[in-house]
Protein backbone atom coordinates (compact mmCIF):
# COMPACT_ATOMS: atom_id res chain seq x y z
CA UNK A 1 0.00 0.00 0.00
CA UNK A 2 2.05 2.92 -1.27
CA UNK A 3 1.45 6.54 -0.49
CA UNK A 4 0.82 9.01 -3.28
CA UNK A 5 3.44 11.49 -2.13
CA UNK A 6 7.01 11.02 -3.32
CA UNK A 7 9.81 12.45 -1.16
CA UNK A 8 12.91 14.14 -2.53
CA UNK A 9 15.02 11.92 -4.75
CA UNK A 10 17.96 10.29 -3.02
CA UNK A 11 21.12 12.39 -3.51
CA UNK A 12 19.00 14.62 -5.75
CA UNK A 13 20.02 12.32 -8.60
CA UNK A 14 18.18 12.53 -11.92
CA UNK A 15 15.00 10.46 -12.06
CA UNK A 16 15.67 6.78 -12.74
CA UNK A 17 12.74 4.63 -13.78
CA UNK A 18 12.10 1.62 -11.57
CA UNK A 19 12.65 -0.77 -14.48
CA UNK A 20 16.10 0.72 -15.13
CA UNK A 21 17.23 0.85 -11.51
CA UNK A 22 19.52 -1.41 -9.54
CA UNK A 23 18.92 0.21 -6.15
CA UNK A 24 15.55 1.22 -4.72
CA UNK A 25 15.26 3.60 -1.77
CA UNK A 26 12.04 2.66 0.04
CA UNK A 27 10.74 5.14 2.65
CA UNK A 28 8.82 3.50 5.51
CA UNK A 29 7.46 6.29 7.77
CA UNK A 30 5.90 3.99 10.36
CA UNK A 31 5.66 4.90 14.05
CA UNK A 32 3.12 3.15 16.24
CA UNK A 33 4.95 1.24 18.97
CA UNK A 34 7.70 3.63 20.09
CA UNK A 35 8.19 3.65 23.85
CA UNK A 36 10.02 6.91 24.53
CA UNK A 37 10.88 9.78 22.17
CA UNK A 38 8.62 10.16 19.18
CA UNK A 39 9.27 11.29 15.62
CA UNK A 40 10.57 8.18 13.82
CA UNK A 41 7.95 8.68 11.11
CA UNK A 42 9.79 11.85 10.09
CA UNK A 43 13.03 9.97 9.50
CA UNK A 44 12.72 8.88 5.86
CA UNK A 45 12.04 12.33 4.45
CA UNK A 46 14.73 13.89 6.63
CA UNK A 47 17.32 11.37 5.45
CA UNK A 48 16.36 11.98 1.82
CA UNK A 49 16.57 15.72 2.38
CA UNK A 50 19.97 15.34 4.03
CA UNK A 51 21.22 13.23 1.13
CA UNK A 52 20.80 16.18 -1.24
CA UNK A 53 23.69 17.90 0.57
CA UNK A 54 26.14 15.02 0.06
CA UNK A 55 28.73 15.09 -2.71
CA UNK A 56 28.21 12.66 -5.59
CA UNK A 57 31.77 11.36 -5.17
CA UNK A 58 32.78 9.12 -2.27
CA UNK A 59 36.40 9.74 -1.42
CA UNK A 60 37.04 6.47 0.43
CA UNK A 61 35.81 4.11 -2.27
CA UNK A 62 36.27 6.27 -5.36
CA UNK A 63 32.63 5.70 -6.29
CA UNK A 64 30.86 8.31 -8.43
CA UNK A 65 27.23 7.92 -7.39
CA UNK A 66 25.82 9.61 -10.49
CA UNK A 67 27.84 7.34 -12.79
CA UNK A 68 27.82 4.01 -10.97
CA UNK A 69 24.43 3.84 -9.21
CA UNK A 70 21.04 3.52 -10.84
CA UNK A 71 18.83 4.65 -7.96
CA UNK A 72 15.05 4.84 -7.91
CA UNK A 73 13.48 6.65 -4.96
CA UNK A 74 10.14 4.92 -4.44
CA UNK A 75 6.95 6.35 -3.05
CA UNK A 76 6.67 5.74 0.67
CA UNK A 77 4.60 2.89 2.05
CA UNK A 78 2.06 4.97 3.95
CA UNK A 79 0.85 3.80 7.35
CA UNK A 80 -2.60 5.34 7.10
CA UNK A 81 -4.99 3.49 9.40
CA UNK A 82 -3.08 0.21 9.28
CA UNK A 83 -2.20 -1.58 12.48
CA UNK A 84 1.32 -2.90 12.95
CA UNK A 85 0.83 -6.35 11.45
CA UNK A 86 -1.09 -4.92 8.49
CA UNK A 87 1.67 -2.42 7.83
CA UNK A 88 4.36 -5.10 7.98
CA UNK A 89 2.37 -7.16 5.49
CA UNK A 90 2.18 -4.13 3.19
CA UNK A 91 5.94 -3.63 3.45
CA UNK A 92 6.60 -7.30 2.68
CA UNK A 93 4.33 -7.12 -0.36
CA UNK A 94 6.12 -4.02 -1.63
CA UNK A 95 9.57 -5.55 -1.18
CA UNK A 96 8.40 -8.68 -3.02
CA UNK A 97 7.38 -6.46 -5.93
CA UNK A 98 10.95 -5.14 -5.97
CA UNK A 99 12.71 -8.49 -6.22
CA UNK A 100 15.76 -8.22 -8.40
CA UNK A 101 16.53 -4.79 -6.93
CA UNK A 102 18.68 -3.93 -3.94
CA UNK A 103 16.23 -2.34 -1.49
CA UNK A 104 17.51 0.14 1.07
CA UNK A 105 14.59 0.88 3.38
CA UNK A 106 14.43 4.06 5.44
CA UNK A 107 12.43 3.93 8.66
CA UNK A 108 10.51 4.59 10.62
CA UNK A 109 10.66 2.56 13.80
CA UNK A 110 12.68 -0.64 13.88
CA UNK A 111 9.59 -2.82 13.54
CA UNK A 112 9.69 -2.19 9.77
CA UNK A 113 12.73 -4.44 9.48
CA UNK A 114 10.48 -7.47 9.88
CA UNK A 115 8.41 -6.53 6.84
CA UNK A 116 11.47 -5.77 4.74
CA UNK A 117 13.18 -9.06 5.63
CA UNK A 118 10.10 -11.20 5.07
CA UNK A 119 9.65 -9.67 1.63
CA UNK A 120 13.03 -11.00 0.50
CA UNK A 121 13.30 -14.05 -1.69
CA UNK A 122 15.38 -15.77 0.99
CA UNK A 123 14.15 -18.40 3.47
CA UNK A 124 14.67 -17.12 7.04
CA UNK A 125 16.82 -20.11 7.97
CA UNK A 126 19.29 -19.15 5.21
CA UNK A 127 19.58 -15.50 6.25
CA UNK A 128 22.01 -13.77 8.61
CA UNK A 129 21.02 -10.35 9.92
CA UNK A 130 23.81 -8.02 11.00
CA UNK A 131 22.36 -5.49 13.44
CA UNK A 132 23.98 -2.24 14.54
CA UNK A 133 21.92 -1.20 17.56
CA UNK A 134 22.05 0.07 21.12
CA UNK A 135 19.22 -2.33 21.97
CA UNK A 136 18.96 -6.08 21.46
CA UNK A 137 15.28 -5.94 20.41
CA UNK A 138 14.93 -9.54 21.59
CA UNK A 139 12.20 -9.16 24.18
CA UNK A 140 9.18 -11.41 23.66
CA UNK A 141 6.60 -8.71 24.44
CA UNK A 142 6.92 -4.97 25.00
CA UNK A 143 4.06 -3.04 26.57
CA UNK A 144 1.84 -6.04 25.85
CA UNK A 145 2.77 -6.12 22.15
CA UNK A 146 4.44 -9.01 20.34
CA UNK A 147 5.01 -6.78 17.30
CA UNK A 148 7.05 -3.73 18.20
CA UNK A 149 10.40 -2.01 17.77
CA UNK A 150 11.65 -3.87 20.85
CA UNK A 151 10.58 -7.35 19.71
CA UNK A 152 11.49 -7.29 16.03
CA UNK A 153 14.71 -9.30 16.29
CA UNK A 154 13.01 -11.85 18.55
CA UNK A 155 10.37 -12.46 15.88
CA UNK A 156 12.97 -12.84 13.11
CA UNK A 157 15.13 -15.11 15.26
CA UNK A 158 12.09 -17.29 16.03
CA UNK A 159 11.54 -17.72 12.31
CA UNK A 160 15.06 -19.04 11.82
CA UNK A 161 17.28 -16.04 11.07
CA UNK A 162 20.79 -15.89 12.48
CA UNK A 163 21.75 -12.64 14.22
CA UNK A 164 25.05 -10.81 14.64
CA UNK A 165 24.50 -7.81 16.92
CA UNK A 166 27.05 -5.01 17.28
CA UNK A 167 27.10 -2.31 19.96
CA UNK A 168 24.28 -3.49 22.23
CA UNK A 169 24.25 -1.66 25.55
CA UNK A 170 20.63 -1.63 26.73
CA UNK A 171 18.58 -4.80 27.21
CA UNK A 172 16.51 -6.75 29.71
CA UNK A 173 17.63 -9.80 31.67
CA UNK A 174 15.40 -11.89 29.40
CA UNK A 175 17.19 -10.58 26.32
CA UNK A 176 20.62 -10.91 27.92
CA UNK A 177 20.04 -14.56 28.79
CA UNK A 178 18.79 -15.30 25.26
CA UNK A 179 21.78 -13.59 23.68
CA UNK A 180 24.23 -15.37 25.98
CA UNK A 181 22.81 -18.77 25.02
CA UNK A 182 24.40 -18.23 21.62
CA UNK A 183 21.72 -20.13 19.71
CA UNK A 184 21.98 -18.45 16.29
CA UNK A 185 22.74 -15.16 18.07
CA UNK A 186 26.18 -13.58 18.35
CA UNK A 187 26.06 -10.37 20.39
CA UNK A 188 29.03 -8.03 20.71
CA UNK A 189 28.18 -5.76 23.61
CA UNK A 190 29.40 -2.17 23.61
CA UNK A 191 31.37 -2.64 26.84
CA UNK A 192 33.32 -5.52 25.25
CA UNK A 193 34.18 -3.88 21.93
CA UNK A 194 37.58 -2.56 23.02
CA UNK A 195 38.83 -6.14 23.35
CA UNK A 196 36.46 -7.89 20.93
CA UNK A 197 36.48 -5.45 18.02
CA UNK A 198 38.70 -7.48 15.70
CA UNK A 199 36.79 -10.62 16.60
CA UNK A 200 33.53 -8.89 15.66
CA UNK A 201 34.92 -7.87 12.26
CA UNK A 202 36.25 -11.39 11.67
CA UNK A 203 32.81 -12.81 12.45
CA UNK A 204 31.24 -10.54 9.86
CA UNK A 205 33.90 -11.13 7.21
CA UNK A 206 33.43 -14.87 7.71
CA UNK A 207 29.70 -14.85 6.98
CA UNK A 208 28.39 -17.06 4.17
CA UNK A 209 25.31 -16.72 2.01
CA UNK A 210 22.64 -14.01 2.10
CA UNK A 211 23.08 -11.22 4.65
CA UNK A 212 20.75 -8.37 5.60
CA UNK A 213 22.09 -5.27 7.37
CA UNK A 214 19.87 -3.29 9.73
CA UNK A 215 21.22 -0.05 11.19
CA UNK A 216 19.38 1.52 14.09
CA UNK A 217 20.93 4.96 14.32
CA UNK A 218 20.98 4.72 18.12
CA UNK A 219 23.71 2.12 17.63
CA UNK A 220 26.03 5.02 16.90
CA UNK A 221 27.18 7.27 19.69
CA UNK A 222 24.74 10.16 20.26
CA UNK A 223 27.59 12.60 19.70
CA UNK A 224 27.26 11.60 16.02
CA UNK A 225 23.49 11.26 15.69
CA UNK A 226 21.66 12.53 18.78
CA UNK A 227 18.31 12.68 17.03
CA UNK A 228 16.71 9.33 17.79
CA UNK A 229 13.98 8.13 20.11
CA UNK A 230 16.07 6.28 22.70
CA UNK A 231 19.70 7.45 22.52
CA UNK A 232 22.27 5.64 24.64
CA UNK A 233 25.82 6.73 25.52
CA UNK A 234 28.90 4.69 24.56
CA UNK A 235 27.83 3.95 21.01
CA UNK A 236 29.85 3.09 17.94
CA UNK A 237 32.15 5.72 16.53
CA UNK A 238 31.77 6.72 12.88
CA UNK A 239 34.86 4.68 11.99
CA UNK A 240 33.48 1.63 13.79
CA UNK A 241 30.08 1.90 12.13
CA UNK A 242 31.58 2.25 8.67
CA UNK A 243 33.97 -0.63 9.37
CA UNK A 244 30.97 -2.87 10.05
CA UNK A 245 29.25 -1.71 6.86
CA UNK A 246 32.43 -2.26 4.86
CA UNK A 247 32.94 -5.74 6.31
CA UNK A 248 29.36 -6.72 5.48
CA UNK A 249 29.45 -5.39 1.93
CA UNK A 250 32.85 -6.89 1.10
CA UNK A 251 32.65 -10.21 2.98
CA UNK A 252 33.99 -12.61 0.33
CA UNK A 253 31.51 -15.46 0.85
CA UNK A 254 28.47 -13.35 1.73
CA UNK A 255 25.86 -11.62 -0.42
CA UNK A 256 24.24 -8.44 0.86
CA UNK A 257 20.58 -8.81 -0.11
CA UNK A 258 19.03 -5.77 1.55
CA UNK A 259 19.44 -3.16 4.25
CA UNK A 260 17.64 -0.56 6.30
CA UNK A 261 18.34 2.53 8.39
CA UNK A 262 15.80 3.05 11.15
CA UNK A 263 14.82 5.09 14.21
CA UNK A 264 16.10 8.42 12.93
CA UNK A 265 14.08 11.44 14.05
CA UNK A 266 14.20 14.62 11.99
CA UNK A 267 15.61 17.53 13.93
CA UNK A 268 16.93 20.96 12.97
CA UNK A 269 19.15 20.96 16.06
CA UNK A 270 21.81 20.13 15.12
CA UNK A 271 21.07 20.43 11.39
CA UNK A 272 23.94 18.10 10.54
CA UNK A 273 22.07 15.09 11.96
CA UNK A 274 20.00 14.67 8.78
CA UNK A 275 23.16 14.72 6.74
CA UNK A 276 24.95 12.27 9.05
CA UNK A 277 22.07 9.80 8.82
CA UNK A 278 22.07 10.16 5.03
CA UNK A 279 25.83 9.62 4.96
CA UNK A 280 25.26 6.16 6.44
CA UNK A 281 23.16 5.35 3.38
CA UNK A 282 25.60 6.75 0.84
CA UNK A 283 28.61 5.08 2.42
CA UNK A 284 26.85 1.70 2.51
CA UNK A 285 25.89 2.01 -1.16
CA UNK A 286 29.46 3.03 -1.99
CA UNK A 287 30.82 -0.11 -0.33
CA UNK A 288 28.28 -2.21 -2.20
CA UNK A 289 29.24 -0.55 -5.48
CA UNK A 290 32.90 -1.26 -4.76
CA UNK A 291 32.07 -4.90 -4.07
CA UNK A 292 30.20 -5.17 -7.38
CA UNK A 293 33.36 -4.04 -9.18
CA UNK A 294 35.05 -7.16 -7.88
CA UNK A 295 37.45 -5.16 -5.71
CA UNK A 296 36.91 -7.04 -2.47
CA UNK A 297 39.93 -6.11 -0.39
CA UNK A 298 41.41 -8.19 2.41
CA UNK A 299 42.49 -5.15 4.45
CA UNK A 300 39.04 -4.35 5.79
Amino acid sequence: MSGSGRPRRFLDLPECALADSGVVILPLPFEKTVSYGRGAATGPRAILEGSTQIELFDEETGVDFDKELRVHTAAEVAAGGLDTEEYLAAVSARVRELRGKFVLALGGEHTVTYGAVRGLDVPPQDLTIVQIDAHADLIDELDGRRWSHGTVMRRLWEEGCRLVQIGVRSLSREEFDLAKRGDRIRTFFAHDLDREWEEALRAIRGLHGPVYLTIDVDGLDPSIIPSTGTPQPDGLSWKQATAVMRAVALAPAARLVGADIVEYVASPDPPGSDLAAAKIATRLLAYRARASRGTRHSNL
